[in-house]
C-alpha cells in the first residue's frame, strides 16, 4: 500500500479492487483520506472497531469522527500505562461506550504519480484487551493480597523514583513508617485469622487515608507499613497520619466486637485485656522521615524507621517526626 500511486484518490482506490480487497481483509481498522482530510475510503474492521456507522461520514472531514477528533488533540498517555513492559505504542485513549480504549496508530501517505502527497491512509487497531489484560498482570505483582496495598518490592522501586525526582526538582518528600502494637500478642491472643482481619483493616485505614493518585500505601512486611508522599514537607505529613490513627482507632473497635464472641475478653480498645489480667494497648505507631537534597532513598527509609520505634517507645506519642541529634 505504501508503493501505491494514485491520480484521482477516490476514484483511483475504489477502483482498484485488489487493494480493496487487501484493505478489507484486516484485522485492523483501516482510514482512507484526501488532501482536504475528508474521508473517502474505509475497510469492514473500522466500524466494528470504533463501533460508529462510518457511512455517514464519507467524503466529509476525518475530525468529525470522535475517535480522529480525540486522535489530533494533545493527549498525556499516564506513565503506569506508558511504561508496561510489553512496550505497546499507545497513540490514542478514546472513550467507546463509556469506557477508556486504547489504540495504537499508524499514518501512511499515499502519493501521486508525480510524487505528491495525494492522500493518507490510517491503520488501527484497538489494543485494550491487551493493555487491561498487562495491567492486571503488573498488580498482581506490585500487590500484597492480604493488606490490599502495594508490596515492599514495589515500595523500593517508588521511592527510589520519588528521591530522584526530589533530587533534580527539589520537591518535598516524606515517608511514613507504621507498625501495630502488641500485634504479635494479639495474633496469639485471637488467632491468625482475626490478625488477617487486623492486617486487612490496617490496609483501609491507610487506603482511605492517603491522596489518590498522589500518594501510595505499602504492607512493607508482617505488621509494618509504609506510606510515600510526594511533594509533602515532613510536618505537613502528620495530617495524613492522624487521619490513619483516627481511621484504624474507629475501625478496630468495632472489628473486635466482631472478632470476640466468647466474653472471655474486655472489649476496650484502649487496653485490650486478656483473662489473667495481662493488659497490652493495640494501636499504631508511626515514624516520619522528610527528605532533605543528597539523602539517599535508603537513609530515608531507615530514618522514618528510627523515629517509628522512638513513637513506640512512648505509648503516650503516637507519631514521630526524625530529627538528627
Amino acid at each position: 500500500m505504501v508503493a501505491a500511486e494514485f491520480n484521482d484518490l477516490e476514484h483511483d482506490l475504489l477502483e482498484n479492487i485488489e487493494i480493496k480487497n487487501l484493505l478489507n481483509s484486516l484485522d485492523e481498522g483501516a482510514f482512507v483520506i484526501d488532501k482536504a482530510d475528508n474521508l473517502v475510503f474505509y475497510n469492514n474492521t473500522a466500524p466494528l472497531i470504533l463501533k460508529t456507522d462510518m457511512e455517514e461520514f464519507l467524503n466529509k472531514n476525518i475530525r468529525l469522527i470522535h475517535y480522529f477528533e480525540n486522535l489530533f488533540q494533545e493527549q498525556v498517555i499516564p506513565t503506569h500505562i506508558k511504561d508496561l513492559a510489553s512496550g505497546y505504542k499507545i497513540s490514542n485513549i478514546c472513550k467507546i461506550d463509556g469506557s477508556s480504549h486504547y489504540f495504537e496508530n499508524e499514518k501512511i501517505e499515499l502519493y501521486g504519480g508525480s510524487g505528491e502527497i495525494k492522500g493518507t491512509l490510517y491503520l488501527v487497531r484497538d489494543i485494550t484487551k491487551e493493555i487491561r489484560l498487562e495491567l492486571s498482570l503488573s498488580n498482581e505483582i506490585k500487590l500484597d493480597s492480604l493488606s490490599g496495598l502495594y508490596n515492599s518490592r514495589f515500595f523500593y522501586e517508588e521511592i527510589e523514583k520519588e528521591v530522584s525526582r526530589c533530587s533534580r526538582y527539589g520537591y518535598d518528600l516524606s515517608i511514613l513508617f507504621i507498625d501495630i502494637n502488641n500485634f504479635k500478642f494479639f495474633n496469639d491472643a485471637l488467632g491468625h485469622k482475626a490478625g488477617d482481619e487486623v492486617i486487612r483493616l490496617t490496609g483501609e485505614s491507610l487506603k482511605n487515608a492517603v491522596r489518590k493518585n498522589v500518594d501510595s500505601a505499602y504492607r512493607y512486611g508482617g505488621d509494618e507499613f509504609t506510606v510515600i508522599l510526594p511533594n509533602t514537607p515532613a510536618k505537613r505529613s502528620t495530617i495524613v497520619a492522624n487521619r490513619i490513627l483516627s481511621n484504624f482507632q474507629n475501625a478496630f473497635k468495632e472489628k473486635l466486637k466482631t472478632l470476640i464472641s466468647d466474653g472471655a475478653h474486655d472489649l476496650n480498645f484502649d487496653n485490650f485485656i486478656l483473662d489473667g489480667g495481662k493488659s497490652k494497648k493495640i494501636g499504631l505507631s508511626i515514624g516520619v522521615a522528610g527528605y532533605q537534597i543528597g539523602k539517599p532513598a535508603d537513609v530515608l527509609v531507615k530514618e522514618a524507621d528510627i523515629a517509628m520505634y522512638k513513637a513506640k517507645k512512648d505509648e503516650e506519642v503516637q507519631i514521630c517526626i526524625y530529627e538528627e541529634d
